[in-house]
């Protein structure tokens, strides 16, 4: 088959969620092809680009309701009542940690090189084993 044209390539990368295995079956190709067109043609490299980006912003609306919980909410009131589906700590965590660094949340970790004190590192050999 000929190189699709830019549209016909984003219409299979929109249809598969930008699965290139499934693209190129669509596009009746091998997925090695799908990769050369990618790697020689930077309109197809974004367009696989974005259909990732995508991904991860649905990815991301999936991870704030299982972070959040969907709640059982009072029409009458307005007040959380209970709830559909509850909040995952582990997952509201996870996000704090990760989104949120610029505000505070998360761990850091500070390795520091400039040690005073001798580093020692004990080299042990197996007396039998011989060496050239």
């Amino acid at each position: 088959m000929r190189k699709p044209t830019l549209d016909e390539f984003e219409d299979a990368i929109r249809k598969t969620g930008g699965n290139l295995s499934q693209t190129a079956g669509i596009l009746g190709v091998t997925r090695q092809t799908v990769h050369n067109w990618i790697r020689e043609d930077t309109a197809f490299k974004s367009a696989v680009q974005d259909s990732r980006k995508k991904l991860f912003d649905q990815c991301l609306d999936a991870a704030r309701i299982v972070a959040l919980g969907v709640p059982h909410i009072d029409p009458a009131t307005g007040h959380i009542l209970g709830w559909k589906e509850k909040p995952d700590g582990q997952m509201l965590r996870y996000l704090l940690s990760t989104l949120g660094r610029d505000e505070g949340f998360g761990e850091s970790v500070n390795v520091n090189l400039e040690n005073p004190l001798p580093t020692v590192i004990n080299i042990v050999r197996d007396p039998d084993v011989k060496r050239e």
